[in-house]
C-alpha cells in the first residue's frame, strides 16, 4: 500500500509539472516587479486541466504575470521578457564530429498522434505594447495563421511605476474573478490545446450526470463526443475530449463527484409534504 501511494504522489507531481510545463515559466523578474498575491480556498467549483479533474478546494493566485490553481500554471495574460543577457550558445559535437551551435534550451521531439491531429499546442496571440495593456486582457480573436508579428513585451525596465501598478492590479482582477466564479460553481476547462472553456453550476450539473459513464465506457474521443451529445452536453469539442479520453481512468473519481452534487442537492430540499413559514 505505501508503495502504491508513493506512485500515486509521484504520478500527481508529475502530472503538475506536464501541464505547468505548457506555459513559460514565470521569470523572477516578473515576480519582482508584479509581485504575487494569494487566495482563498473554495469549496465549489470544477477545474479540468489538460483533460485531468483536479478536485477542490482551488486555491487561485497569482504569482508575477501568471495565475495558478492549487500551484498549476493555467494562464499567463501577459508576457514578461527578461532583461537578462542570454545565456551564450553551446557548442556540441555532430555526426561528423564537427562543432555546431546548439541554443540554449533547444530540444527535438517527435511530435506525437495528438499533435499532428490538432495542430499541437495553440500559438499565443501577439499583444500589444505595454502602452496598451487593456488590450492584453481582451479575449482573443480566432486564430489565423498570419505572419508573425514582433511587438514590445512588458519588461520592468520599459514600463513605468503606474504602468506597473496598472497591469498588477488587472491581474489581480483576473485572478480574483477566477476566484469568485469558482466560490458559485462555475466549471472550467484550461488547456493550450484549446481556448479556455467556461460554464455555470448548471452547466457542470448536467456535464456530471454524463460524463463518468461516458468516459468509462468511451472507445475513442469522436465515441466520447457522440455519448456527451446525446446526455445532452454539446459545447465539449473534439480537443476537449481528446484530453478527457486521454484521463478516462478519472471515471470513478468524477463519479464520486457526481453523487457528492447529488446528496448537496438532496439535502436543500425540503421535506416531501413538509410545510414552509
Amino acid at each position: 500500500m505505501t508503495q502504491v501511494l508513493k506512485m500515486f504522489a509521484i504520478g500527481l507531481a508529475f502530472m503538475a509539472y506536464a501541464v505547468s510545463a505548457a506555459l513559460p515559466e514565470v521569470s523572477a523578474e516578473a515576480v519582482a516587479a508584479l509581485g504575487s498575491t494569494s487566495g482563498v480556498p473554495q469549496m465549489s467549483g470544477f477545474v479540468f486541466i489538460d483533460g485531468k479533474y483536479i478536485a477542490p478546494p482551488y486555491t487561485v493566485s497569482r504569482r508575477g504575470n501568471g495565475i495558478f490553481i492549487n500551484r498549476i500554471q493555467i494562464q499567463q495574460p501577459v508576457p514578461w521578457v527578461s532583461t537578462a543577457q542570454p545565456e551564450e550558445p553551446k557548442k556540441a559535437l555532430d555526426a561528423d564530429g564537427d562543432f555546431e551551435v546548439v541554443e540554449p534550451g533547444e530540444t527535438k521531439v517527435k511530435a506525437d498522434d495528438d499533435e499532428l491531429l490538432f495542430g499541437g499546442p495553440g500559438n499565443r496571440e501577439e499583444k500589444e505594447g505595454a502602452h496598451a495593456i487593456d488590450a492584453l486582457f481582451d479575449d482573443p480573436p480566432a486564430k489565423k495563421k498570419e505572419p508573425e508579428k514582433k511587438t514590445a513585451q512588458p519588461t520592468s525596465a520599459s514600463l513605468s511605476k503606474q504602468q506597473i501598478d496598472e497591469l498588477k492590479g488587472k491581474l489581480d482582477t483576473l485572478r480574483k474573478n477566477y476566484e469568485t466564479a469558482l466560490g458559485r460553481g462555475d466549471i472550467y476547462f484550461f488547456s493550450e490545446r484549446h481556448s479556455r472553456v467556461n460554464g455555470t453550476y448548471g452547466t457542470a450539473r448536467t456535464l456530471f450526470a454524463v460524463l463518468p459513464n461516458a468516459l468509462r465506457y468511451a472507445q475513442s474521443p469522436q465515441d466520447l463526443m457522440a455519448r456527451l451529445n446525446q446526455g445532452g452536453v454539446s459545447f465539449l469539442d473534439l480537443a476537449i475530449c481528446a484530453d478527457l479520453h486521454k484521463n478516462r481512468m478519472s471515471f470513478m473519481e468524477l463519479d464520486e463527484r457526481r453523487k457528492q452534487i447529488e446528496a448537496e442537492e438532496a439535502a436543500r430540499r425540503p421535506p416531501a409534504g413538509g410545510r414552509t413559514r
